[in-house]
């Protein structure tokens, strides 16, 4: 919008009333324009602070809820470790008592097998004493029987040939010869028979020993 001049070379002065009208509506126009956009940016401040805000406090949230995971995770942890190192302790003290009572009782089974492989000898032992006596009275017996035998069949010989020299003597009496004829006397060697009787009466003890005494390796 232009304003005319006069005549006169001045100005009218409603068109320069409505000029400055218009002037001062454009102007408002511009102006209420500047203060809706910067009304808009206040708006968007706002929201951008609260925004801001809520972005903090949930930052401070994941932080403490960081903090607060951390502080359990590792309390958890030292609790874990913790009941682990009791369960192997207490899981090592009851492996070494068990190997202790163990221990005790293999010793004492070992001491009872050993008195007891002593006692068996002890006792095979006086068994084979026993036996020896045994046998021995009964060798005893046998040979007084024997030397017994011996001698009444000495005596018989010894009968006979003194019957025989006396015949023969008789005869030669008779005839009136002097021709004599050598006797030989039979003679017995009681020591010979009595020594081979006593290795017979010890190989015949000896096999029966073995015979009622098997072998036995554990106690070899």
């Amino acid at each position: 919008m232009r304003i005319k001049r006069t005549l006169f070379g001045n100005y009218r002065a409603k068109e320069v009333e409505a000029y400055i009208e218009v002037l001062k509506q454009a102007h408002d126009r511009e102006l209420n324009k500047k203060n809706e956009k910067i009304a808009a940016l206040h708006k968007k401040v706002e929201a951008t602070k609260n925004q801001e805000k809520e972005i903090g406090e949930a930052i401070v949230h994941a932080k403490s809820l960081i903090i607060e995971a951390h502080e359990k995770a590792e309390k958890e942890a030292q609790r874990v470790l913790e009941d682990a190192q009791k369960d192997y302790l207490d899981t090592r003290t009851s492996i070494l008592k068990e190997i202790d009572e163990l221990t005790k009782k293999r010793q004492n089974t070992e001491d009872v097998y050993e008195n007891g492989k002593s006692k068996i000898k002890e006792i095979l032992c006086e068994i084979n004493e026993l036996l020896d006596n045994v046998e021995l009275v009964g060798e005893k017996e046998k040979k007084s029987e024997k030397v017994e035998k011996i001698r009444e069949f000495e005596k018989k010989l010894e009968a006979t040939t003194t019957s025989s020299i006396l015949n023969f003597e008789k005869q030669t009496a008779k005839t009136g010869t002097d021709d004599t004829v050598p006797v030989t006397y039979p003679k017995t060697d009681v020591g010979r028979l009595k020594k081979k009787e006593d290795e017979k009466a010890e190989n015949d003890k000896t096999v029966r020993r073995l015979s009622r005494i098997p072998q036995d390796d554990f106690l070899q």
